[in-house]
């Protein structure tokens, strides 16, 4: 969104559409007071009342958009945005939309006069007579239709595109008075300046960052470009492998296995690396202490190896010198 699109007068002024429900309950409120002797001459009169005040404004001095009730801003403090939008105002596109406004306000009108008895003991205005409520009908009317005419008419503003709007001239600050209408005092600054969405200020620093971007590649690439002018490249020839200097060039080194030296092949195995045939069967430790040191661990090595190592007779018992005791044990029990 453009930052003359968050104006807060537009706004203001297109939020009064709301409004107009209200005007029109005031004017059926006032029609509903008495019993009607002239229904024709009432109904002219109030259109009349009603609707060629606001529309002759609209027409020949629109409505000066940047002013409240009683106040309006003082067009020397205008931005440029905002004389836009008052030339926008003055186009004949929107002062002649002006004449389709009270079409429909006029009909609801019509199909309301006669319903008006229905409100009779709802009205508050029952002790005013018939011409009061007349006058009260006439006037609500009439704001009816002013603020169904200036919200509509910035409706048309709204919907005017951001690059034809840029076009737009803004309105000259010694001719605004003279072609625009509002009733209050002229002052500085009525309501708040409202920034743009962040989203937007960051897409336009974005875009800006983008231009700033191609802006310095393209100083970079005439850069290169006139540096290749001053010194121009070598041909593709000096860049083949045949042509890269000795320094440069891979030599693929052989290694024969006569210069392998034997250690690397076989490195010598320590003794304590060495575990004992006892220790890995029968789960063999030194009864004192697990940690041993590596005198301790060398002399029981030696004598182990000066033991006999056992064979598969000696594991095994004999299955006869087993079962004699078995029998006897048995034998003594039943005796």
């Amino acid at each position: 969104m453009k930052p003359w699109r968050c104006d807060p007068y537009l706004w203001v002024h297109l939020a009064g559409l709301a409004t107009v429900p209200l005007w029109i309950d005031l004017c059926l409120m006032g029609l509903a007071v008495g019993n009607p002797t002239l229904p024709g001459l009432e109904l002219g009169f109030m259109v009349l009342l009603g609707v060629l005040p606001v529309l002759s404004m609209q027409l020949r001095r629109p409505f000066y958009i940047f002013s409240l009730p009683g106040l309006a801003l003082r067009p020397s403090v205008l931005q440029a945005d905002q004389r836009r939008l008052l030339s926008q105002f003055r186009q004949w596109r929107v002062r002649w939309g002006a004449l389709v406004v009270p079409i429909p306000l006029v009909w609801v009108l019509v199909k309301l006069y006669p319903l008006a008895f229905l409100a009779r003991d709802l009205t508050p205005f029952g002790d005013w007579g018939r011409v009061g409520g007349v006058a009260i009908a006439a006037l609500s009317f009439f704001m009816a239709n002013l603020f169904l005419q200036v919200p509509v008419a910035v409706l048309q503003v709204l919907a005017t595109p951001d690059r034809n709007l840029q076009k737009v001239l803004p309105y000259p600050t010694d001719k605004i008075a003279a072609d625009f209408s509002w009733l209050g005092l002229s002052v500085g600054q009525i309501l708040p300046v409202i920034a743009p969405p962040a989203s937007d200020q960051s897409a336009s620093m974005g875009d800006a960052a983008v231009v700033g971007k191609s802006t310095v590649d393209g100083a970079i690439a005439q850069a290169i470009s006139a540096e290749g002018d001053l010194n121009p490249r070598p041909p593709e020839e000096s860049l083949l492998p045949e042509k890269l200097p000795e320094a440069m060039t891979l030599h693929p080194k052989v290694i024969h296995p006569e210069a392998i030296h034997p250690e690397a092949l076989h490195p010598e195995v320590s003794d304590a690396d060495i575990i004992h045939p006892l220790q890995g069967r029968l789960g063999w430790q030194h009864p004192e202490n697990d940690d041993l040191t590596t005198d301790s661990a060398e002399h029981d090595v030696m004598a182990m190896e000066d033991c006999p190592q056992p064979t598969e007779k000696t594991l095994l018992p004999d299955a006869g010198a087993l079962s004699v005791p078995v029998h006897s044990s048995i034998k003594d029990r039943r005796g």
